[in-house]
């Protein structure tokens, strides 16, 4: 097993650039100000859609307008929908005491774990706070939801696969607030669970298998009559698996080395990119985002010629774990590795009629998935 695998989670690099550009300045600036070099910008439809290989039922198509982050009627650093809950005050005494429940009132512009942050418990809706400019708000507003249909075909004979249509809760995701610092200390931190707005298979063919050796094409239709095509090959879930110095306990994978865990696999096709997802498990329905990175390979194995990936799971607090391995098809990690900025129309497969290109990406997906315990030698 190749051991140079690198880790690269999304957007790193661009956050280190913007992390050094305010480093660097003296004045502070709203984004607001910019506003008048983008006063011509023409909203576009963003298209990201995934073909999942493992469970169709999974598959999603989101559609959503661009939006600028010179847009104050959504960035405004309030509470439009008044669901921001201040701190309860026990003792009546019209300030926050230690001890009492901040509720949605944690401050903003955490430093680290251990510092105090601005805005802690003052009574007031700061922005960077939760549900201050949260996804509740924004996320509706940029949801296109008038498809007139999706429909999925094999790409070469174009026969019907199966119908997308619009789901208000088609899936979710978690954000975390308060300080950074080691998984141990981010697990205590507040989180927020947010549903948005998909295309989803017809319940008819929620059941569907995809065939590997097959691409398929999504066709949308606007409801404006316009026509948006992008055709993907189907990815398979990752191979050849290894978890060193653990063992199965029913459908469990333990770990008795304290907080680590190593394990090393490969990609069942010729992509490079893989998914790791790792949730704080609590219960059955009881799970909450911890961990995710996109993995890149750039090494093949020597005998097999398939991708080499590995993953260390080292710092974690102890514990029951959710993990998912997930092949991405190229098309797709590149996609996502890049970031595709808005004037880079280089890694989209979506056209239009006309032979436009169309924001986003289509790809696919097959993922397996376990349970992880990380436990102590003696446990």
């Amino acid at each position: 097993m190749n051991k140079h695998t690198q880790f690269i989670f999304r957007n790193a690099a661009g956050l280190s650039v913007i992390l050094l550009l305010l480093l660097s300045c003296t004045e502070e600036l709203s984004i607001a100000d910019f506003a008048e070099y983008y006063k011509n910008y023409e909203q576009e439809i963003r298209i990201e859609g995934l073909l999942d290989n493992s469970n169709f039922a999974n598959s999603i198509i989101r559609v959503d307008r661009t939006i600028l982050v010179t847009d104050t009627s959504l960035y405004n650093g309030r509470d439009d929908n008044g669901d921001w809950v201040p701190y309860t005050d026990e003792n009546g005494n019209n300030r926050w005491d230690e001890g009492e429940p901040l509720n949605d009132d944690i401050g903003f512009n955490y430093g680290g774990p251990n510092d105090e942050p601005e805005g802690r418990g003052n009574g007031i809706a700061d922005a960077g706070e939760p549900h201050v400019d949260d996804y509740i708000e924004i996320l509706p507003q940029i949801h296109d939801s008038t498809m007139a249909s999706v429909i999925l075909r094999e790409a070469a004979s174009q026969n019907f696969v199966a119908e997308f249509i619009w789901e208000t809760q088609a899936s979710k995701f978690d954000v975390i607030f308060g300080p950074g610092g080691p998984p141990e200390a981010m697990a205590s931190n507040p989180y927020l669970t947010y549903y948005y707005g998909a295309y989803i298979p017809a319940p008819e063919y929620a059941q569907i298998e995809l065939d590997e050796n097959l691409e398929y094409q999504l066709v949308l239709t606007t409801s404006e009559g316009r026509i948006i095509t992008a055709t993907t090959d189907i990815v398979g879930p990752p191979v050849n698996v290894i978890w060193e110095d653990t063992n199965w306990v029913g459908d469990t994978l333990v770990s008795h080395n304290n907080n680590y865990a190593f394990m090393t696999w490969s990609n069942s096709s010729l992509s490079s990119f893989c998914a790791i997802y790792v949730d704080e498990y609590f219960g059955a329905e009881s799970s909450k985002d911890f961990y995710s990175s996109l993995a890149v390979s750039f090494f093949t194995n020597d005998t097999t010629g398939l991708p080499d990936f590995q993953g260390n799971f080292g710092g974690f607090a102890l514990g029951i774990y959710q993990v998912k391995f997930e092949s991405v098809n190229e098309t797709y990690g590149n996609y996502v590795y890049s970031g595709l900025p808005l004037r880079d129309r280089e890694l989209s497969n979506w056209r239009d009629q006309d032979g436009n290109v169309v924001l986003g990406a289509l790809g696919s997906k097959a993922a397996i998935d376990f349970y992880l315990r990380l436990t102590s030698p003696n446990g």
